[in-house]
């Protein structure tokens, strides 16, 4: 096992030789085959750079380096590999300063970073708001919680998770003799259904803050989608301030009484209805719907379970 390790580094040091080695021997074939070519060019170059400093009150020496190396261009096979370069290393002092300056210009960026200037105290309790300035979706849990943990340890009604079909039917007393009864269970859920309606404006507060949300996906013909997350953002971030029955976390509503009116007033709105008579199904399918262009997770509405358990 250690002999392979041995090997293996062996070979390693073989292909670092070779890697170094072959832009080497590239280099000096090149050199060897156009030896003058290099030169001559070279040297044109150092001319034409010594020539942006060479001015009436600067030093003699840049003129002097100047005339160096035009009288080697003109016999450029002649100029070895040492001489050349420190021709180019001459003209190379006058642009030393622009490694400095974008080394500066680097050191004065950092220091400007918004990131280098925080002076925030970030704890596992005050992380949550400071994200909340950057993902709104997470404003409305803020306030569910313990004020000190922000956790939510114990169990309101507002706040527990849907029950699973099992769960309901048991709690329903929809087994018997562990048989569904089917009669009983069409009728209560005829029940959740609601009451259908033939208007929009008969939607609740709710139902018509969800509807707006949809109907800027689905009833702008895609001009809107961003709008739908703006009100999205809007609603989320109306919780800090804003209350239901007296609790807090809860959004302004009437953020979204004008993108109601807007896309209510849609032709397809009413073909809609027509399709979907009770608000629930037809919100679930909006929504259905409306994810198809874009995630549109129940987390962006967290607050909805508080206030619409249905």
């Amino acid at each position: 096992m250690a002999r392979h390790g041995q090997n293996q580094s062996e070979g390693m040091g073989v292909v670092w030789i070779v890697l170094i080695a072959l832009p080497i021997a590239f280099g000096w074939m090149f050199w060897q085959r156009w030896h003058g070519t290099i030169s001559y060019w070279a040297l044109k170059w150092v001319w034409y750079q010594l020539a942006v400093f060479d001015w009436p009150f600067m030093p003699d020496v840049v003129r002097e380096w100047r005339a160096q190396a035009a009288g080697m261009a003109m016999y450029p096979s002649r100029v070895s590999f040492p001489t050349l370069l420190s021709m180019l290393n001459k003209a190379g002092y006058f642009y030393s300063f622009i490694p400095l300056v974008i080394i500066a210009r680097g050191f004065i960026a950092a220091h400007r970073h918004p990131m280098n200037k925080t002076r925030r105290k970030v704890t596992v309790e005050t992380l949550p708001w400071i994200m909340s300035k950057h993902s709104p979706a997470i404003i409305p849990s803020l306030y569910y919680g313990n004020p000190q943990t922000l956790l939510l340890n114990d169990d309101p009604v507002e706040h527990r998770s849907a029950a699973h079909p099992e769960e309901w039917a048991l709690e329903q007393g929809l087994i018997v003799n562990h048989k569904l009864d089917r009669e009983r269970c069409g009728q209560l859920m005829r029940e959740f259904l609601g009451k259908p309606v033939t208007s929009l404006e008969e939607l609740s507060p709710t139902e018509r803050a969800m509807f707006a949300v949809f109907g800027a996906r689905l009833l702008s013909d895609g001009k809107d989608i961003r709008a739908a997350q703006q009100l999205l953002d809007d609603l989320n971030r109306s919780c800090h301030t804003g209350t239901f029955e007296g609790k807090k976390g809860y959004p302004n509503l009437g953020l979204t009484d004008a993108a109601f009116k807007k896309y209510s007033a849609h032709p397809d709105a009413q073909a809609w209805l027509r399709k979907h008579p009770y608000p629930r199904t037809m919100l679930f399918a909006m929504h259905k719907l409306a994810s198809k262009s874009g995630k549109l997770p129940s987390s962006q509405f967290r607050w909805l379970k508080g206030m619409d358990r249905n």
